[in-house]
């Protein structure tokens, strides 16, 4: 009777399966990555969205007025007397974790009088502006992706005598690619490559979009700079066409 013999994996045979498990992981991991990071875009469009709302009601309140950018002296904040227009939105919003966007690093503070209370910016050229004025609030950039408290150009909730950001007051820059309202410039702003090399912007109309940005700066592809007109028909900080007075 003939003996069976058993016989293992050669060496060969194991580098190969090897091989094509790593090339296996080399294609999934980034789909992975990919998905999970659009998973956060889409919270992340749901916390912009439920901002955007707490803006309109807001101006409901106050005169169909959007909220200022600074909304008290700095001397008289407290925590119940807010400096920034982000710590305002607390009564109809009820939430410090909402302005956490997913995919920053650093963690929120519940604190509106220290640390990093804001993910998101509040388009200056609109804040504090009656809803009349908006012309084409389907293109008109109201709040969007902006950076954490690390970030050197943006978003940091510190008075830096320079532009009014304090206390739960994101920032934004739209430097465009030139000077005077002749230049079409592409906005500035901190998070513009955030989401997939992209941003969440919600609009004055209160709809949200993703727009594209430039890998690895904080130049978006597709929103324009306030010196630009709503009359173009892309997005803009302008809140007015090109011939308005909107200074």
């Amino acid at each position: 009777m003939q003996k069976s013999i058993k016989r293992g994996f050669t060496l060969i045979e194991l580098l190969v399966v090897i091989a094509i498990i790593a090339i296996l992981a080399a294609i999934l991991f980034p789909v992975f990555a990919r998905a999970r990071e659009n998973a956060r875009r889409t919270s992340c469009q749901s916390n912009i969205k439920q901002i955007a709302l707490g803006i309109f009601m807001y101006a409901q309140d106050y005169d169909e007025k959007l909220p200022n950018n600074r909304v008290n002296g700095k001397d008289n904040v407290t925590s119940s007397n807010p400096y920034g227009w982000a710590d305002a939105m607390q009564p109809y919003l009820k939430s410090t974790q909402i302005f956490q966007c997913p995919s920053e690093s650093t963690g929120p503070n519940s604190n509106p009088i220290t640390g990093s209370y804001s993910d998101y910016w509040l388009s200056i050229p609109a804040a504090g502006k009656s809803d009349a004025v908006f012309d084409a609030p389907s293109v008109t950039v109201l709040i969007g992706d902006g950076a954490g408290n690390s970030a050197t150009t943006a978003a940091a909730p510190v008075d830096d005598g320079d532009d009014g950001t304090f206390q739960g007051t994101a920032r934004y820059r739209v430097d465009g690619d030139g000077t005077g309202c002749s230049v079409v410039g592409k906005a500035e702003f901190a998070g513009a490559s955030r989401h997939l090399d992209g941003a969440n912007i919600a609009f004055a109309d209160g709809h949200v979009k993703w727009e594209k940005g430039i890998a690895g700066s904080d130049t978006s592809a597709g929103v324009y700079n306030q010196c630009t007109g709503t009359d173009h028909g892309y997005p803009t900080f302008s809140y007015q066409s090109s011939d308005s007075d909107h200074s």
